[in-house]
């Protein structure tokens, strides 16, 4: 199996199958992400010493035969702004809690419990608020196809690790476009859940009404395994979405027939010829599935905009 392009799944059936232990593969994950890191920049703290021992932990459940959760043995990262017992998050910047989390953050905690474990804490615009992943306090993450180029931010490093292959997937977050658009400089997918749907306990806070803690991976199948692990209701979070989670990984795997895509032409010849034709080949690779594309105008955009800028900035 060539770990650096199987998917989360993929890779927690091969463990739970010994085919391949968990130790084996997180020593590929920490060997890539050294490389990767020395390219692009793409982590605040490795913990190899804590992700070889739960590795070794989740070979010994499977040797026993136990009882074993949808991504048991994979090695994840994450941005770091979300906390974890015993430990600091950067937040990207110099100001920071200062005494270690007593307590995992939600979303933590549920990858945990699905069988997961962290090898690192990845690298992330200041504060989470910038678009391109430039950090003057960690350095500035580098796109992992060309180094002259950005990667795309706040959620930089998940990005890159993902895109470099040394995680299958990992989280990050999204207030203003935080997992999309290095989704999209590095080349791979992500998902900004509908607000509420995914709690943000014990992640960094910018914008609460408009953040939203998403994932990001390489293949469409795991953002969908992932969302069936972040989803629910949290009784931590008061506004939490409290409908029963859908079985994301049968619906992703659903014909796409019929779906309508809104695409407001005026609004996409004003982006650069570049980006235009990138918008282009996607619309008709959905349209090849089946998917409708649908005119439509939005009037206020800039409005929306100024709005939202003035929500985050106060």
């Amino acid at each position: 199996m060539d770990f650096a392009t199987a998917s989360a799944g993929d890779i927690a059936a091969a463990i739970r199958d010994k085919q391949v232990s968990s130790v084996e593969v997180t020593q590929a994950a920490l060997n890539r992400l050294q490389q990767a890191h020395e390219k692009c920049n793409s982590v605040v703290a490795f913990e190899n010493e804590e992700a070889l021992a739960a590795a070794k932990k989740a070979d010994e459940a499977v040797a026993a035969g136990e009882e074993l959760g949808p991504i048991h043995g994979v090695p994840l990262a994450h941005k770091d702004m979300f906390d974890r017992v015993g430990k600091i998050p950067s937040w990207g910047g110099n100001i920071q809690p200062d005494k270690p989390a007593s307590e995992d953050a939600t979303l933590i905690a549920r990858l945990k419990a699905a069988g997961s474990h962290q090898i690192a804490a990845l690298h992330l615009t200041e504060f989470a608020y910038g678009p391109i992943g430039h950090n003057y306090v960690l350095g500035h993450a580098r796109n992992p196809w060309n180094p002259n180029h950005v990667s795309g931010g706040s959620s930089s490093g998940t990005a890159m690790s993902v895109a470099t292959g040394c995680i299958p997937a990992g989280l990050g977050s999204d207030t203003a476009g935080s997992l999309r658009l290095p989704a999209s400089a590095c080349g791979i997918t992500s998902l900004k859940p509908t607000w509420s749907l995914v709690t943000p306990v014990g992640a960094m806070a910018l914008a609460p009404s408009l953040d939203a803690v998403g994932p990001m991976a390489r293949h469409v199948d795991d953002l969908a395994l992932l969302m069936s692990i972040m989803a629910g209701h949290d009784p931590r979070f008061g506004l939490s979405c409290q409908r029963p989670v859908p079985d994301y990984v049968s619906e992703a795997n659903k014909n796409p027939s019929g779906v309508k895509i809104g695409v407001d032409e005026k609004l996409v010849s004003e982006a650069d010829a570049s980006v235009q034709s990138r918008v282009e080949a996607a619309l008709k690779a959905l349209e090849a599935t089946g998917c409708r594309r649908v005119s439509v105008q939005i009037d206020n955009w800039q409005t929306l905009d100024h709005l939202a800028q003035l929500v985050q900035l106060s």
